[in-house]
């Protein structure tokens, strides 16, 4: 596709009309009903606090949905089970979902929003990871209402935080803690408040893949996805097992 529509610049450029049929065989069907998958590890001091990472387990519809968002969700979920295998219990309770329509609405990330109400708070930080399962170079962050734009503060610190845990994974060349990360998914945790951060990789080929007939399983590198288990597993934790929250304390 991408090549394509680089062809289709060159002749505009060069002044020749493009004239492109297209044969479509997406529709809207009647709703019906879903439900996200959640699986946890409850906290051995704080099991009403939550630290939630994850992906979306619907794909676009002419593809396998490997790199969306399909391999992201199992490193997330083999995360929590390879935690648990080694008996890893943190402080919070660490939770993964796979939230159900993202890419018809974000009804799945709505109704897990919806349904914490008032207990919004308990949640004290998100992961979310979907671009693709590339090789991954570290994380996002971002904080309602807090600055990102350098100065000192609540971001800062909570910043500071998130680089002294992302180097732990400087050994994979992982260890990147940039300004400004979220995702769709997350999205209503986050406009309430809840730090969220997006698990970044390279993002060389995925829009070559991404919603094509192409997003298939053998483009997936097992060594990359390996190293986002990795990073869904250090992050999670820490963030679930440290004493402090990014948020500001009270």
């Amino acid at each position: 596709m991408q090549t394509d529509a680089m062809w289709f610049r060159r002749c505009r450029d060069d002044g020749v009309d493009v004239t492109v049929h297209l044969s479509m065989q997406a529709h809207f069907l009647p709703d019906k009903p879903s439900a996200n998958v959640i699986a946890e590890i409850p906290g051995r001091e704080k099991p009403e606090e939550i630290v939630v990472m994850g992906g979306h387990i619907d794909s676009w519809d002419v593809g396998e949905g490997a790199h969306d968002d399909g391999a992201p969700c199992i490193a997330a979920w083999h995360a929590l089970t390879l935690l648990n295998d080694l008996g890893f219990q943190p402080r919070r309770t660490l939770r993964v979902v796979l939230w159900t329509n993202e890419e018809n609405g974000l009804r799945g990330a709505t109704a897990y929003r919806d349904a914490l109400g008032d207990d919004v708070s308990s949640h004290v930080a998100a992961i979310e990871m979907d671009g693709g399962c590339e090789r991954p170079v570290g994380f996002g962050f971002s904080m309602a209402g807090l600055s990102e734009d350098g100065d000192e503060g609540d971001y800062e610190r909570a910043h500071a935080l998130l680089r002294e845990i992302g180097a732990l994974l400087t050994p994979i060349d992982a260890g990147e803690v940039r300004r400004g990360g979220g995702g769709a998914d997350i999205g209503p945790l986050m406009r309430s408040g809840v730090p969220g951060m997006h698990l970044n990789t390279v993002g060389e080929h995925y829009f070559d893949w991404h919603h094509t007939h192409a997003d298939t399983l053998d483009k997936v590198n097992k060594e990359d996805f390996r190293r986002a288990v990795a990073l869904f597993a250090v992050m999670g934790y820490v963030l679930a097992d440290m004493p402090e929250t990014l948020s500001p304390p009270q």
